[in-house]
């Protein structure tokens, strides 16, 4: 993963907890690996990403997208969503 997009992942992350008022504690994995994770040090697995959005009450591709847009200059979210919907029209999923 990128170092742009680890950092934006992160800081994704991060806007998330606050914002729900969660401590780096609360978060599931250990404090240190969140903060390791919101400064961009470390990139978190599926299987993390599933955890911390379950304890965020968002869906994990959630997570993911918000890293994106954060990365991206001059990024749009209905832009990317608009995109990632007909991504997945190209396969035929539901």
């Amino acid at each position: 993963m990128r170092s742009v997009l680890k950092k934006a992942l992160g800081a994704a992350l991060r806007a998330y907890r606050i914002k729900r008022q969660i401590p780096q504690e609360g978060m599931g994995p250990s404090q240190s690996y969140i903060s390791n994770l919101e400064t961009g040090r470390w990139s978190p697995s599926l299987e993390k990403i599933e955890q911390m959005a379950s304890v965020l009450g968002v869906h994990p591709a959630t997570i993911i997208v918000a890293g994106y847009i954060y990365a991206e200059e001059n990024s749009n979210a209905a832009e990317v969503l608009k995109r990632i919907e007909s991504e997945l029209q190209e396969i035929q999923l539901r």
